[in-house]
């Protein structure tokens, strides 16, 4: 079965690049745009790691963040992406697994993912559109 990715990212089109090209790679990918969607789809699809943007228009991803901690997913793996650099105090206390700057290359984050989901390296797909 191929890993679940929860992508929480308010700008669609970031959010469809980042999907695009986990779906290409064979990992089966679910996303939301707001803390509360987010929050319903972590329930719903129990995922293997979440890639969390910050700035969410209805919150803060560190909420998400840390209703997956305290809810029964404490070990699930995050990555999260933000325009500006994350506040790291509360990146230690949330276990994030990684940090990714915006404007980031694709490959930075598949390498991640891939690092997360136990794969020393990205899977490959001929028909990826590197956007991000």
């Amino acid at each position: 079965m191929a890993e679940s990715i929860l992508v929480v990212e308010d700008d669609p089109t970031l959010a469809r690049a980042v999907a695009r090209n986990l779906a290409a790679r064979g990992y089966t990918t679910h996303s939301a745009m707001t803390v509360a969607d987010a929050t319903e789809a972590i329930a719903r699809a129990r995922p293997a790691l979440v890639v969390l943007d910050i700035e969410l228009p209805d919150g803060s991803g560190w909420e998400v963040l840390r209703g997956l901690r305290d809810g029964g997913q404490p070990d699930v793996p995050a990555i999260v992406m933000s325009a500006s650099r994350p506040n790291q105090r509360l990146a230690d206390e949330l276990r994030v697994t990684g940090v990714l700057e915006k404007p980031f290359p694709m490959e930075s984050l598949l390498r991640l993912v891939a690092r997360c989901c136990g794969s020393s390296e990205p899977r490959i797909s001929d028909d990826l559109e590197q956007e991000g």
